[in-house]
């Protein structure tokens, strides 16, 4: 898993992410289990709401564990 990645699952795949596969989403990296992945959800993510809902939750998990309320 990437070290710098939110998540260490794809949202499409269920398949581990990769380090060539990463790109930053509200602030933070997040990743895919290939570029194509990738590259499509950086171009559309207006278009990929369950893609953008599943990194929103654990964005959020994340800042409760680190004591941040937004």
């Amino acid at each position: 898993m990437p070290v710098n990645a939110i998540n260490k699952f794809c949202p499409r795949s269920g398949k581990a992410v990769r380090d060539d596969s990463l790109t930053e989403y509200r602030g933070v990296v997040v990743g895919f289990c290939n570029p194509g992945c990738r590259d499509d959800f950086a171009s559309n993510i207006n278009d990929r709401p369950q893609d953008s809902g599943y990194f929103d939750v654990l964005i959020k998990e994340h800042e409760l564990a680190a004591g941040v309320d937004k």
